[in-house]
């Protein structure tokens, strides 16, 4: 969620007949009106007022900005490209939006669109198709758990454009290459839409049902609110209720750790250095840190005043009361006092710093590159393993698994995971994994079953689970780990033939049918 400032008030005189002066003071206060309706996300009615606007001033071009603005946001980014045309560049606001509007046009012109009950779903035709299955559950199911907890349900159908790479996602937002890649982020919601990039092009695929309902949130709280709640109160509710359609935890353990060590080394994100963006904060651990801080800052307040503290908050922000005084009437003290009694209560909570947890990068596929089916085939995995002494043992396991010295291989691995440093889930996959091989069915539950309890969305572990249990026979839970595995990364082959066999083997001719339908979209 990124926030920014209404643009200023023009009046493109080139662009204007001569008017009386009255009229121009008119017009003015008529531009703030519809530029504070845009900027609420009222756009319905700032479609409507624009009409009024255009009949009345029929050759202003602050009029037909203001026009191009609501149809950009409305999502018509051909026709606000064509009204644009009109408008001369005499400002460096309109040479920013313009080039916005041309960069979005340009991203978005191979898109289709897909309907559900009430979202709009953009994407490129092709394999991303399979996206729209687990993006109707996880939006829908948001749209109904969600909208009853913030008390706002939209009428209009939520835009969702799903782009390709990195490199297109900066080019229509605000955020820089260096942004997504050092703070991992790869989903936004503004212009009144919800904007993410397919988990295609990350190497393991990632949580992005998780994430596009955490940009719905986001969603809600513009439109239900008028685009007046803080950012930090914004992110904290977002992170807070991300998981909720699917009843997940919104803790994970290494956001406890890195608030745990935040709060013992007295080192926390001050709420204004949140600003203007959490993708703009400078490193991964600071992002996980602030997310911890605000998440548990809304779990604070629940625990203070209910459940219905957000929609209380919410509806008295709408009515564009300060926050200072909405938390002071709700909640009853001031910002500064709040915090003190969260960092009071964060601290009775004793949180676990667990020694060796790390915040994952974020990796992305090179242009061109496919979906790998094993680790092994994963470049930046050894580099990811830890220190010099732990890489040169896994490199030795690796020789000797390749030369199908498999026993001695382990003890290789084993050898590296009691020297590492770090929980490395990929060192946890590498041993775990030979031991699968070697049907050592103990052995590779217990250590995937551990770093399941540190890195709960890495989806090789999942993989490995579920090929586990299929290998074990253990059909049900087999399937749970290869469909936890499969929404994180669709686009993995060997899921949805493990899938399709397992729906064979056990009888299950529908499921097996549909599974089929899917994987053939990725072909």
């Amino acid at each position: 969620m990124i926030r920014s400032p209404l643009p200023n008030i023009l009046l493109l005189s080139v662009l204007l007949l001569s008017i009386p002066s009255l009229t121009r003071a008119d017009l003015r206060g008529d531009l703030n009106k519809g530029y504070e309706l845009v900027d609420q996300w009222r756009i319905e009615e700032a479609d409507d007022f624009v009409r009024e606007l255009d009949n009345t001033y029929p050759n202003s071009g602050d009029v037909l900005f203001l026009k191009a603005r609501v149809e950009f946001f409305k999502g018509d980014y051909d026709t606000a490209n064509t009204i644009l045309k009109e408008v001369e560049e005499t400002e460096q606001v309109v040479k920013d939006f313009k080039g916005l509007v041309s960069r979005t046009q340009k991203a978005s012109a191979k898109f289709v669109t897909k309907e559900t009950e009430h979202f709009r779903i953009r994407y490129i035709d092709g394999p991303d198709e399979i996206l729209i299955h687990f993006a109707e559950q996880v939006l829908e199911q948001s749209y109904k758990v969600l909208g009853g907890i913030i008390d706002y349900h939209p009428q209009e159908k939520v835009l969702v454009e799903i782009y390709p790479g990195r490199e297109d996602f900066s080019k229509i937002s605000p955020l820089t290459l260096k942004d997504i890649m050092t703070s991992g982020t790869v989903a936004l919601c503004k212009y009144r839409r919800i904007m993410i990039i397919t988990p295609a092009s990350a190497l393991r695929g990632y949580n992005w049902m998780d994430t596009l309902s955490h940009e719905f949130v986001h969603y809600l709280l513009s439109s239900a609110s008028h685009n007046n709640v803080p950012l930090w109160l914004h992110e904290g509710i977002a992170k807070n209720l991300e998981a909720r359609w699917r009843d997940g935890e919104q803790m994970t353990p290494i956001m406890e750790t890195v608030l745990a060590s935040g709060i013992q080394n007295d080192y926390l994100v001050k709420l204004k250095d949140m600003m203007p963006s959490f993708a703009k904060l400078k490193s991964a651990e600071d992002v996980q840190l602030a997310y911890a801080e605000v998440s548990t800052m809304v779990d604070y307040l629940i625990k203070l005043k209910g459940g219905t503290i957000i929609s209380s908050l919410v509806k008295s922000l709408r009515q564009g009361t300060t926050f200072e005084e909405v938390i002071q009437k709700e909640v009853g003290m001031s910002l500064p006092a709040f915090q003190e009694a969260w960092k009071k209560d964060i601290k009775s909570k004793k949180l676990r710093t667990i020694p060796g947890l790390r915040v994952l990068r974020f990796e992305f596929k090179k242009k061109g590159e496919k979906t790998p089916e094993n680790e092994e085939d994963i470049p930046s995995a050894f580099a990811a393993i830890g220190g010099k002494r732990t890489r040169d043992l896994v490199l030795l396991g690796d020789i000797l698994k390749e030369r199908n010295h498999v026993p001695a291989a382990i003890v290789e691995y084993e050898k590296a995971l009691k020297s590492a440093r770090s929980l490395s889930p990929v060192l946890y996959n590498k041993l775990g994994g030979t031991y699968l091989q070697e049907k050592q069915y103990d052995e590779a539950r217990d250590l995937l079953t551990t770093t399941l309890g540190y890195y709960p969305d890495f989806p090789t572990t999942l993989v490995n689970l579920g090929e586990l249990h299929y290998q074990k026979e253990e059909m049900t839970k087999a399937e749970d780990y290869f469909q936890r595995a499969i929404r994180l990364n669709p686009f993995n082959p060997f899921l949805h033939q493990r899938l399709i066999s397992l729906y064979k083997t056990t009888g299950q001719k529908e499921a097996k049918a549909n599974q089929e339908k899917l994987y053939g979209y990725l072909k």
